[in-house]
């Protein structure tokens, strides 16, 4: 037969609360990063399909028109836009699209042109990594 001590108290330690709340500080510490970037991406790809379906919209209207439309403008999104796409130096012949960040990124701007030409630039203040790297969706 067991007998149980009359003043033991059940529950944890103080010092076993503090290991948890050190582990799970940790864990956070690695995951909130990690799911910053994964969002990130995702604003990316979304910015990216969207100069992609612009593109495609620009290229329509040179084949029914045999010109690109003549504006500079800002095109409507849905939702809360994260990044700003826009029609930069469009004339009868070329066009480039750009989707600037809202906030900053480590791709900076994207910009596609009329002949498919796919680049990143910077604002100045911070490096910019390279198109490869983000237009491949890293």
């Amino acid at each position: 037969m067991k007998y149980r001590n009359a003043f033991a108290q059940p529950g944890f330690t103080l010092i076993e609360v503090m290991v948890v709340v050190v582990v799970i500080a940790i864990l956070a510490a690695v995951a909130v990063p990690n799911y910053t970037q994964y969002v990130q991406r995702g604003y990316r790809a979304q910015a990216m399909a969207s100069l992609l379906q612009d593109a495609n919209w620009m290229q329509q209207q040179f084949t029914a028109n045999n010109s690109y439309p003549a504006t500079t403008a800002v095109l409507p999104q849905n939702g809360n836009p994260k990044y700003n796409i826009t029609i930069n130096a469009s004339t009868a012949s070329t066009f480039t699209l750009s989707a600037a960040p809202v906030t900053n990124d480590k791709c900076g701007t994207f910009t596609l042109d009329n002949t498919g030409l796919r680049s990143t630039k910077g604002d100045g203040a911070t490096p910019v990594a390279t198109p490869a790297d983000c237009w491949a969706g890293k």
